[in-house]
């Protein structure tokens, strides 16, 4: 059995600063401060993409894109990756604006071109730099950022009957802006057409030798020593289901087919039985909308946590290009873009609710002049 107390979950042990106390760090350990909020924020396959730099001089945070880690099967724009940071920039604002900080942010490169991935590059891309000054405090804010020390992707099964309450859901449809749109589903029947698409592109993903050896590459048995990835735990996988599964998509070993079809209908089960879906799609697939989707991710899974409200992300439909066009059309009748898709719920079973947070990198790996 494993404790998940190893260096590579020590992060999550941090503790959250009250308003005081962050008043009496310096100008390095404010900004170090903000790199930590932004660092515990999602990313696809846990990649953990992003690279800061600080400039206490003129109080900037630079965040940078490490391309090493967008992934060519599944991330083929580097559209997941650009999300990814869009979350750890909302992370950053939340505490900036608890702190008494405003923030300006500059989008340093808008050609997504360069964000796809190639093989062996080791390039640190910019992406953002972010200006923050002296404001008002939102006091409004500390049940968010106290949220991100706590928040987590929980993949296991939700109570149906225990619906999200109406004010919440009111609360997420209010982030809607002019180019990103937020889809609210939880009527059961169009739930089971969402979970019939996640159900085919899971299938896709396990018999896709491509993205099956990408996925068993970063799903990894449950005493890894990692500081990046997914142990299988945070699937609901057993010790010897997470090794044989990571062995059996990376092609050690024959997959067991009993594990792969575990895995595939997992997420369409999932979907099924979660009382609502949620889902963003884009006007224009462009740099800027999925940073600003990233943004509006991250503030709905805060808001969830800080309800004690589980969520899990269903990466097949996005990432599956087919699959995205096709549920874009027949189930929105639209060419909008769909950049993120999610279940949320009330945990089912206590114990899934202790399942341990992913591993993170220390900060001296993620702050380059740390």
């Amino acid at each position: 059995m494993n404790d998940y107390s190893g260096e590579n979950y020590s992060i999550w042990q941090t503790a959250p600063l009250k308003i005081d106390e962050f008043k009496n760090l310096t100008t390095k350990e404010k900004l170090t401060h903000f790199c930590l909020v932004a660092h515990l924020a999602p990313s696809s396959h846990n990649t953990q993409p992003w690279r800061f730099n600080i400039n206490s001089e003129n109080f900037e945070i630079s965040i940078s894109v490490a391309k090493e880690y967008i992934l060519p099967a599944s991330d083929v724009n580097g559209r997941q990756t650009i999300i990814s940071m869009g979350c750890a920039l909302a992370n950053i604002k939340i505490a900036a604006s608890l702190f008494g900080y405003k923030t300006e942010t500059i989008i340093l490169n808008e050609d997504k071109q360069i964000f796809k991935p190639t093989e062996h590059n080791t390039e640190i891309i910019p992406l953002l730099k972010i200006t923050l000054s002296s404001d008002t405090p939102i006091e409004s804010f500390d049940d968010l950022y106290q949220a991100i020390f706590k928040r987590k992707v929980t993949r296991a099964e939700y109570l149906e009957s225990s619906e999200i309450p109406t004010n919440l859901l009111n609360e997420i449809e209010s982030l809607n802006n002019d180019k990103i749109k937020i889809h609210l589903v939880s009527d059961r029947l169009r739930r089971l057409t969402i979970g019939e698409f996640q159900g085919q592109a899971d299938n896709f993903v396990i018999n896709s030798k491509k993205f099956s050896r990408e996925l068993g590459e970063w799903l990894l048995p449950n005493n890894s020593a990692s500081f990046v990835g997914m142990p299988g735990i945070g699937f609901g996988l057993g010790d010897d289901e997470a090794q044989r599964l990571h062995l059996g998509l990376t092609g050690a070993i024959p997959l067991n087919p009993a594990d792969g079809l575990k895995f595939s209908t997992g997420g369409k089960i999932g979907i099924e039985k979660s009382p609502t879906i949620c889902f963003l799609t884009a006007s224009d697939d462009t740099l800027e909308n999925w940073i600003a989707a990233g943004e509006i991710v991250e503030n709905i899974f805060l808001k969830l946590a800080a309800h004690n409200i589980m969520f899990t992300m269903h990466a097949g439909i996005t990432e599956v290009s087919l699959i995205n066009k096709l549920f874009s059309m027949s189930f929105l009748g639209t060419n909008r873009r769909i950049l993120s898709l999610f279940r949320m719920g009330y945990i089912k079973r206590k114990e899934d609710a202790e399942r341990p947070h992913s591993p993170r990198w220390p900060l001296n790996k993620v702050i380059t002049n740390y």
